[in-house]
């Protein structure tokens, strides 16, 4: 009884997440087996994933995000969560070549899944392009405190072993989550996702770099939010895909999937 209760209650939830999210179609036409296949197969690779429908919907809209950005970025990008990446797995392994249908109609390109020593360029770098990107999408500030959504997935979803993300002084740094999601190391601040760095290679303008030191002088440095994500150090693990399709999977920089060129 109160198994088929929750039953519900976890499938209106994730109904509802897929409603509200910007890649509503994008999410409606994701193959219908997924989420099974998921369950099935998600716990052998990331150990003590929940496997409820709310979290499937959650880590699915963040793929979507992910794959968003790289369209945006047109460079090298690393996915922040694991949850996220959990999903891009599993679709992988049962259905490559539907997915790769999928991107290209949805993001105008194939997104292929690549170990992250074979990914064009730095995980450090990947992850900085991601960053960037998902502000542009999100409507805030490139060179900014606030930590877009993407980055916040893993926390927000108490995800096994996941990476977790805020805001320090108005450097993004992340902590490694335990079995139980919640935060069990030392902050890590990946230099590629410094301001002053993304300013040294091109990723913000002299404006946006000058409009974020006068914030920062008028705020006195700031510290926003938490969130999941992956940053640089040589005990983490990663993704990336690119604005070509490229996409990298492996260990470094604190990041899960993602694609470059």
């Amino acid at each position: 009884m109160f198994a088929k209760l929750f039953g519900m209650f976890d499938a209106q939830r994730a109904k509802r997440c897929i409603n509200k999210s910007a890649y509503r179609s994008e999410l409606q036409a994701m193959p219908g087996n997924l989420l099974e296949a998921w369950r099935a197969g998600a716990g052998r690779e990331f150990l003590g994933i929940p496997s409820d429908a709310y979290f499937f919907a959650r880590a699915c809209d963040g793929l979507m995000t992910f794959f968003d950005c790289v369209r945006q970025s047109g460079k090298p990008c690393a996915l922040p969560s694991k949850a996220a990446d959990s999903v891009w797995h599993v679709w992988q392994e049962i259905d490559p070549i539907g997915l790769d249908r999928f991107c290209r109609r949805h993001f105008g390109q194939v997104i292929p899944h690549v170990v992250a020593s074979d990914m064009a360029g730095t995980m450090d770098a990947a992850l900085a392009n991601t960053l960037v990107a998902a502000r542009k999408l999100a409507g805030i500030a490139e060179a900014g405190p606030r930590v877009p959504k993407l980055f916040l997935l893993d926390r927000g979803l108490k995800m096994p072993g996941g990476y977790g993300y805020q805001a320090v002084d108005g450097e993004v740094g992340y902590q490694h989550l335990d079995t139980g999601g919640q935060p069990v190391s030392p902050m890590f601040f990946p230099s590629g996702l410094a301001v002053a760095q993304m300013l040294a290679v091109g990723l913000i303008t002299e404006e946006m770099y000058s409009s974020y030191l006068a914030r920062a002088k008028e705020g006195g440095g700031s510290s926003c939010g938490s969130s999941c994500g992956s940053s640089c150090s040589s005990d983490s693990s990663s993704d990336s895909g690119s604005g070509d399709g490229g996409s990298s999977c492996g260990s470094s920089c604190g990041s899960s999937c993602g694609g470059g060129n």
